[in-house]
């Protein structure tokens, strides 16, 4: 009797496997009876989709420029630099009056 039970015990196994399959495959199908329609769909969209404008690089770059800084706080940063230029420039001219001293001190 144990071997009977044995027997109908795989059966059963087997048979829960292959409903598992067999389900497994139904939705594989579903799934490829679907892609015609979906690349279909994908096509479409691509061809109704309109490509960027020529000048988009233009205006992402004028749009961040604006959202950095206002008119004024580009002149504000211009006259900041011609300040900083100018002191490295007297920094410079010092530097070199003082080792023409210092040369001229050697000298003497």
């Amino acid at each position: 009797m144990s071997a009977m039970t044995a027997r109908f015990s795989t059966r059963s196994e087997e048979i829960d496997r292959l409903d598992r399959e067999a389900s497994l495959l139904a939705a594989k199908m579903e799934e490829l009876a679907a892609l015609p329609e979906k690349l279909q769909r994908e096509s479409e969209e691509r061809e109704q989709t309109l490509p960027p404008p020529d000048d988009l690089a233009d205006r992402e770059r004028q749009s961040k420029f604006e959202n950095m800084a206002t008119r004024g706080e580009v002149s504000n940063r211009r006259r900041a630099q011609t300040r900083s230029l100018l002191l490295l420039f007297l920094l410079i001219a010092s530097a070199a009056a003082l080792l023409s001293w210092l040369v001229s001190m050697i000298q003497a």
